[in-house]
């Protein structure tokens, strides 16, 4: 009987040190699955050029991931990016990767958004010269889903790296004089966000001024 109760007790230690997995709802972020050995994509994004490792979303744009890996729609090279396959460099493919995120498919674009969003994260060197055209192509396309989008992130990094991202390599021109930028990507998003509100339209005038401010202080 004694043999029989301490069996049990072992049991019940056992059973309260196992791991237990966590599942996400909120777009971009994060979770670590452990216990996943079924084969499925894997919720860690390794680098392979220097081994860091990324945590990944199980949901993009309030819905699962699934819904992107398996759409037939979406761009093979996307899927590729999430599942680790595919890794951006100074290369045209990812010019061709991030030219998606300006797609007129508002199904989809929270994915590729998602694409160019991980790609802003892991940018560095020669890396940093390609993301900037096409966020600053989204921001202008689609004004409001673009701030939309930046306040999901309540500590301001993702705006601060878009900010920085468009000043280091999304202009076409950094010649033009700081007013003439300002005016062309304001004029630009207005032109885009007819039915806005005047609280967008404020933000789009200190969006534009901080990435005049960012070129600047990267000068």
């Amino acid at each position: 009987m004694r043999y029989i109760f301490w069996t049990f007790i072992l049991l019940i230690s056992c059973n309260s040190n196992s791991p237990i997995s966590q599942s996400s709802s909120v777009d971009n972020t994060p979770i670590i699955n452990k216990g996943d050995t079924s084969g499925k994509v894997n919720n860690i994004w390794i680098d392979r050029l220097n081994g860091s490792s990324h945590l990944l979303p199980d949901t993009i744009g309030g819905k699962p991931v699934s819904f992107y890996l398996d759409n037939p729609k979406v761009a093979d090279i996307a899927k590729a990016f999430y599942k680790g396959q595919f890794r951006p460099t100074d290369s045209d493919s990812t010019t061709q990767l991030l030219s998606h995120v300006t797609t007129n498919d508002s199904l989809l674009r929270p994915f590729y958004r998602w694409c160019l969003d991980f790609t802003i994260t892991i940018s560095d060197g020669a890396l940093g010269e390609y993301p900037g055209v096409p966020a600053l192509a989204y921001a202008t396309k689609f004004p409001k889903e673009f701030f939309d989008y930046m306040d999901k992130d309540t500590s301001g990094q993702r705006y601060k790296q878009w900010t920085e991202i468009i000043a280091y390599s999304g202009l076409n021109n950094y010649d033009k004089k700081e007013s003439e930028i300002e005016t062309e990507i304001i004029t630009k998003m207005y032109n885009n966000c007819h039915f806005c509100s005047s609280d967008t339209k404020r933000r789009t005038v200190t969006f534009v001024k901080d990435i005049t401010k960012s070129i600047r202080l990267q000068d």
